[in-house]
């Protein structure tokens, strides 16, 4: 007997990666993007250039700032996905800027030492 097989995922856009955590002197700082991950892991490396250390995905404590890296939706559910990521971020950005995340990470440890 043949079944055909469930569509899950047919709308051209590709996954949303998973979003990544780093630690900026103690403060926890979720990233992630709304296209493939490509440019949420681009910002983590310039923020670990920058001072911030990796946090392991399975370490489950809780995020301080969450930061969203604007992609370009090509349809509506992926629009609809990327408005629903940017409303719950600290901060979105239009891309991962060097100059920004050192910035960004200065920022963050002197707001931990004040």
């Amino acid at each position: 007997m043949k079944r055909s097989l469930q569509v899950v995922h047919d709308s051209g856009e590709p996954p949303v990666g998973a979003s990544r955590t780093v630690a900026i002197e103690g403060r926890r700082v979720s990233i992630a993007d709304t296209s493939d991950g490509g440019p949420s892991l681009r910002f983590l490396e310039l923020l670990v250039k920058a001072g911030a250390a990796r946090v392991e995905p399975e370490d489950d404590t809780k995020t301080d700032m969450r930061v969203v890296i604007r992609g370009t939706p090509q349809t509506p559910e992926a629009r609809l996905r990327a408005e629903v990521m940017e409303e719950a971020a600290d901060v979105v950005l239009g891309s991962a800027r060097p100059a920004f995340a050192g910035l960004f990470a200065s920022a963050c440890a002197r707001w931990v030492n004040s």
